[in-house]
């Protein structure tokens, strides 16, 4: 868009179905992830289908996503959803650059119980595929990368090696711990935080509803999807930021940078809020002492992505500042904002110039440590 650079902070590669068996070992190939025939699912580990929600009309719901992926972006999937398919959706769309975080790969590690050197070499195989693809347009397309919780030892290295062969700029994580109670708090996951302070690489969390790791909403509503969906955005992102923030973790690690995505925004005032109300009053006593407040270290270190429509983001930007806010068109999910999020966003009048330039492209380039 004329004069105002897009700096597009979450949107998702389309994977093809086999991408991970023709990356796996040898040895661990018939357990490899695989598309289980309609674009939002995978099958992982032989016989493990996530995600684990079904809609209430399956009929209906499928049908809506995959007609969506079919019709709307038909000029996108007619190409394979390939690297030049992405350079025509960001210039219709306005985007001059976008991250892309996984589709169906969401789910690869969202197992109880995986193994964890099944785990290991998922990740290193989706890795290697993300920054294959987006070397064909490096200028534009920005690849992030997973880390597997489970073997820590592991996550290092492989954050090591995708920057030193990769270049890798950002890694994400599912919000949900994939050890039961080992929350990410605990000093098991430091070498991890420190080693991506290290690498000056940020931190992304990005969830999707239906893992197999204790999701929120699963024991009270089971597989039903939309309140799943609800739960798994920003209920999880809340649990997540309080070990971040009170939990110490950007305490401990202060260049550590961190974005919450694709959970909205309008919570975080209110969240940030009561943290510091709940370490008032427990500091000494079921917390331990921070050198700042957590709404201090969550402004000093921490992104949110607002969803490009929300409604509240005025309130959120008086309450935190422009500098902890980005947003992101989701492309090509159907719950995205294609094809004029970016335009309406431009367009908004609750919001000056100066902000819009700044959630547009200024956070966004530093929170992913890109130079121009």
């Amino acid at each position: 868009m004329q004069g105002w650079p897009v700096f597009d902070a979450d949107s998702h590669f389309m994977e093809p179905d086999d991408l991970w068996r023709e990356r796996l070992p040898t040895e661990l190939r018939d357990r490899a992830p695989f598309g289980s025939g309609d674009r939002g699912a995978l099958v992982v580990d032989r016989d493990r289908r996530f995600p684990t929600v079904r809609w209430r009309s399956r009929a209906g719901g499928l049908k809506t996503l995959n007609e969506a992926w079919a019709e709307t972006y038909r000029r996108y999937s007619s190409r394979g959803w390939d690297p030049e398919a992405y350079v025509l959706a960001m210039d219709d769309q306005g985007i001059d650059r976008m991250a892309l975080y996984p589709s169906r790969g969401l789910m690869q590690v969202a197992a109880w119980g995986l193994d964890p050197k099944l785990a290991a070499a998922i990740v290193r195989a989706y890795n290697d595929w993300a920054a294959s693809f987006v070397a064909h347009v490096p200028d534009r397309l920005l690849g992030v990368g997973q880390l597997d919780l489970r073997d820590v030892d592991a996550a290092v290295a492989e954050a090591r090696r995708c920057v030193a062969e990769h270049g890798f700029r950002a890694f994400f994580v599912l919000a949900e711990p994939p050890l039961p109670g080992v929350t990410l708090e605990r000093p098991y996951y430091d070498p991890l935080w420190s080693a991506l302070e290290e690498l000056d690489v940020a931190l992304a969390l990005h969830n999707v509803a239906g893992t197999g790791l204790g999701q929120l909403g699963a024991d009270r509503f089971g597989e039903w999807a939309l309140p799943r969906i609800a739960a798994a955005f920003p209920l999880e992102a809340q649990l997540t930021l309080f070990s971040f923030l009170i939990g110490g973790i950007c305490d401990r690690h202060p260049r550590l940078r961190v974005v919450v995505l694709e959970a909205g925004a309008g919570w975080v005032p209110f969240w940030l809020w009561w943290l510091d109300e709940l370490y008032e009053r427990y500091v000494g006593l079921d917390c331990d002492e921070l050198t700042a407040k957590p709404s201090d270290l969550f402004r000093r270190q921490c992104f949110v992505s607002a969803e490009i429509e929300e409604p509240r983001l005025r309130v959120v930007l008086d309450a935190l500042g422009t500098d902890c806010v980005v947003t992101a068109s989701d492309f090509p999910h159907p719950e995205g904002s294609f094809p004029d999020g970016v335009r309406d966003f431009v367009d908004r009048p609750d919001l000056t110039d100066g902000e819009k330039h700044q959630i547009l492209w200024e956070n966004p380039r530093r929170l992913y440590g890109v130079a121009s």
